[in-house]
């Protein structure tokens, strides 16, 4: 197994440093021979790779100690949809190049060669995606993987990155069924379960909108990835501050406008996380205009762009969810308020777009009413 190991590191410091040279380039070709030798001496008619509820399987024989190596080549083969590749015997050098070349950038295609043959990942079955057109089942099942994600983690543990990147692939994967985007949200059941569906949704309306301005590929992932956790800050708030059913005192609130902070200094410290994601934590309660929480920056730079992405996502949904304080409001109404807010506390290209989006898509009809000054406190 040290054998394999030293395969796919090799192999993946190859792939990762692809970009910082051309294929022409000394040092890519010496990288490129080593992976090929380290291959060679691992082979016999072939070396094959899997993925398997999300771990490696090498040569049919589970390798759960791959390291960091392997859980990013894990997560370029789940971006590139490719569950297995093959090695064969008499695989020549420009076939290792071309592939690691292919496996490095985004946007590019992974395909089979004469002496390397991929797998494609099935990301849903097809009862799930007929589901897509009525329901969300595929996004129950998502929540249901985002809440036990949450569960796991604490201040001393990490959360299952490699988990959430299945949970945006297929959420990416069902995009392409044609149900409208309001009809890819999922309702709230019960109150406790909040904070899992709204992830969910926030993750769903953020790549809806990501996809819709032509952001495409790895960053379309990672936006993905970011919404999922943008509110991971509540983890380290007491359970009595998140689910009091009146309205916050002044340090109660006070408390919850740290989750920002407390999300970013999590996020920043887990390995394999996009850096996006401390980046949307930090910033999704801030506005367009420099206001919200926390402070403005000081140095007068502006939320980035994701992150407003990610707070119109989330302001949104937060009224669109029936809460233990309220009843959910309706899409025109919470359009009304977001338009007021346009310029001041969402950028107004970005509005625009994710109303037209909306009302592309079959809008809600129920009458609900209007979140009182107290409770938008609670949103």
């Amino acid at each position: 197994m040290k054998e394999r190991k030293s395969f796919i590191s090799s192999f993946m410091i190859a792939v990762s440093n692809c970009t910082l040279y051309t294929k022409e380039h000394e040092a890519f070709d010496d990288m490129a021979k080593q992976a090929l030798v380290t291959l060679q001496i691992n082979m016999d008619e072939k070396f094959e790779i899997m993925i398997l509820d999300n771990e490696l399987v090498v040569n049919k024989v589970p390798f759960r100690d791959s390291g960091l190596h392997g859980n990013n080549l894990i997560k370029r083969l789940k971006k590139k949809k490719t569950s297995s590749i093959e090695f064969f015997k008499d695989i020549t050098l420009s076939e290792m190049k071309q592939f690691i070349i292919d496996l490095s950038q985004a946007g590019r295609e992974l395909k089979s060669y004469p002496h390397i043959r991929i797998g494609s990942v099935t990301l849903y079955s097809s009862g799930a995606a007929d589901s897509l057109q009525t329901g969300s089942l595929l996004h129950d099942e998502q929540s249901e993987t985002i809440k036990d994600v949450f569960h796991s983690a604490s201040p001393f543990k990490a959360l299952k990155v490699v988990a959430l990147e299945e949970v945006v692939l297929n959420f990416i994967a069902s995009f392409k069924k044609g149900a409208s985007v309001l009809k890819h949200l999922s309702p709230v059941k019960s109150y406790n379960e909040y904070t899992y569906t709204h992830a969910t949704n926030v993750a769903i309306l953020s790549l809806f909108q990501a996809e819709s301005l032509g952001i495409k590929d790895e960053l379309l992932y990672d936006i993905g990835i970011a919404a999922l956790l943008h509110d991971s800050g509540k983890l380290f708030i007491s359970g009595e501050i998140l689910d009091k059913k009146s309205r916050l005192d002044e340090r109660e609130f006070a408390e919850i406008q740290k989750h920002p902070l407390y999300g970013a200094k999590y996020l920043a410290k887990i390995d394999n996380l996009t850096r996006l994601a401390p980046i949307v934590a930090y910033e999704h309660h801030m506005k367009y205009d420099g206001t919200g929480y926390p402070e403005a920056y000081e140095d007068g730079k502006s939320q980035h762009i994701c992150s407003q992405i990610v707070a119109i996502s989330d302001f949104f949904d937060a009224l669109r969810s029936r809460r233990s304080y309220r009843e959910s409001v309706n899409t025109e109404k919470i359009v009304g308020m977001m338009k007021k807010g346009s310029d001041t506390d969402f950028n107004p290209f970005l509005l625009d777009n994710f109303i037209r989006l909306l009302y592309s898509s079959e809008t809600e009809g129920e009458n609900s009413p209007l979140p009182s000054k107290d409770e938008k406190q609670n949103i």
